[in-house]
């Protein structure tokens, strides 16, 4: 368990590779549930619970999916296990750095958007190491994809919530 926790920290260090990480059909599981779950503690932006279980689910899957898109693409599918229990793995990693942060708000307005700016940008860099490994690209392009994919994921998500007005 100790190694397993190591390869995770290892892999959001910008130093471990997906392929470092055990094959296992349970893993990716696992890992996809402690990701939502730690999407949901992070998430204080709704006022419901229910709504911000279903922002946390599909944020969860949707990075799945289309993580999985780019794998099928590059006919990569036997891959998928071991990919996603890195990005769901370091979802988790980046998710428990934030909550105690975003549960301190003594930071400041602008202090507060520059730390999640920063913690986006931290994970934007693991999930492209990770898709440079899993789809063996260059590293521009498996850029390119994540910010692709993080923003066609930002869009659907405030397409199916939008944000409350003020």
């Amino acid at each position: 368990m100790r190694a397993l926790l190591r390869l995770f920290l290892d892999i959001a260090l910008l130093s471990g590779r997906p392929q470092d990480l055990p094959a296992s059909r349970a893993l990716p599981v696992v890992t996809g549930v402690l990701a939502l779950a730690t999407n949901y503690a992070v998430d204080t932006g709704f006022a419901h619970n229910l709504q911000r279980l279903g922002f946390a689910a599909a944020q969860t899957l949707i990075l799945g999916a289309w993580v999985g898109l780019f794998l099928a693409i590059r006919r990569f599918w036997v891959r998928y296990g071991q990919t996603m229990t890195a990005v769901y793995g370091s979802n988790v990693v980046v998710n428990l750095v934030t909550w105690p942060l975003a549960l301190a708000h003594g930071i400041g307005p602008l202090g507060s958007e520059i730390l999640a700016i920063a913690l986006a940008v931290w994970f934007v860099a693991i999930v492209t190491k990770i898709l440079w490994h899993a789809l063996e690209l260059s590293l521009p392009l498996s850029a390119l994809l994540t910010v692709t994919g993080t923003f066609a994921s930002g869009w659907i998500l405030i397409s199916l919530f939008p944000l409350p007005k003020a």
